[in-house]
This record gives C-alpha cells, sequence and structure tokens, in this order.
C-alpha cells in the first residue's frame, strides 16, 4: 500500500500570503477534504505540544488551520496530548482561546481515565489507551519529526504509539526494546566502549 504524501515547500517565488506555510496548510487540508469527513463527529486531533522549554513542535498557528478546518466542517474538535504536556502547554502559546477548542489531557490529568486491552506483547500484558483518544469518534494525527535516540526520528507513529496510552504502558514500551539484541558490537565497533 502506497501512502498519498503531501507536502508544502517552505519557499516562496513571491512575498505574497498566499505563498506561506500556513496558506499551504489549507490547501493540503483541502486536498484531504476534512471539512467534508467530520461533520457531527467528536474530533481528537492530537499533536505533540512540548514539554518545559521544547520549542520542536508544530506552531500554534497551524494547528488552529486544521482545527478551524474541522469546525467549518461541522465537526466539534478537542486537541490533546499526555497530561505531563497538557499541564504546561499554555507557556508555548497552546490555549484554548489560540487554538479555538479545548486542550485535555488523553488520559485525564491523573491519567487514570483508559481503556485496559489485554494483548501480550514481550514484557507488556495490557495495553492503557488514553480514554479521550479512545472515545473520539474521528482522530487526526498532527504530527511533527524529531530525532529519538533509540530510533534515529520518531514522528507519526511515536505520537499515536505512545501519546495515546498512560506512563505505565510508555514505559514498559521504551523497556521492550531490551527484549531483543538491538545492539550488535561486531557490526558497530564503538572505540569508547
Amino acid at each position: 500500500m502506497v501512502s498519498q504524501v503531501y507536502f508544502g515547500s517552505p519557499k516562496q517565488s513571491k512575498l505574497d500570503a498566499g505563498e506561506t506555510l500556513p496558506a499551504k496548510l489549507d490547501l493540503i487540508l483541502d486536498q484531504l477534504h476534512l471539512r467534508d469527513r467530520v461533520k457531527g463527529e467528536r474530533v481528537c486531533i492530537k499533536v505533540h505540544v512540548g514539554n518545559d522549554i521544547g520549542y520542536s513542535v508544530i506552531h500554534p498557528v497551524f494547528l488552529r488551520k486544521v482545527v478551524q478546518a474541522v469546525k467549518d466542517g461541522g465537526g466539534n474538535p478537542f486537541v490533546t496530548d499526555i497530561s505531563w504536556d497538557v499541564q504546561n502547554c499554555a507557556s508555548r502559546g497552546y490555549t484554548e482561546e489560540v487554538l479555538g477548542c479545548p486542550i485535555y489531557p488523553a488520559a485525564g490529568p491523573d491519567e487514570k481515565y483508559f481503556y485496559a486491552h489485554e494483548r501480550p506483547f514481550k514484557n507488556l500484558k495490557t495495553w492503557k489507551v488514553a480514554g479521550m483518544v479512545e472515545d473520539s469518534s474521528f482522530l487526526v494525527n498532527f504530527a511533527h519529526i524529531k530525532g529519538h535516540p533509540a530510533t534515529g526520528f520518531g514522528g507519526a507513529f511515536k505520537n499515536m504509539a505512545l501519546g495515546c496510552v498512560v506512563q505505565e504502558t510508555r514505559g514498559a514500551m521504551h523497556d521492550s526494546n531490551h527484549f531483543d539484541q538491538y545492539w550488535f558490537k561486531e557490526k558497530c565497533p564503538d572505540r569508547a566502549t
């Protein structure tokens, strides 16, 4: 299965509002027919808002564009991320006033709102999926790409896999790396070790 990739170049051929990245996001949202798909839906927009002094995130102006597209289509949007990040997201510009919709911790403020699913895998027996995510009727995965020490890059999969479960499950997922050999000393010599 081949995925369709939409790209908005940061390059501008002229000084014009229609050449900006926010305008190009509007064109991509049109091509995705998002407005046509969300009428009457409870739309969860999953994004990583960063934490503390983190700034390598999607700027709130882009998130507001997605929120507005959902509202224009008759959907009822909310933004979500893990509770740790939502607690301080206002300091990075993610507020209901800026985005145009509420921001909720995916599993509640104490990560006690989840659905448990029995799916044994390595050290994981139960996967605790965030209630706000599972209860939504439509999901928008609005992820960015970033460097990650264990995998090289994290992005859309990481936003969903780790950002839609409680801390207990996130920790167990990280620990599952140690169940299979992932470092082959003979193939990757490191003079420092």
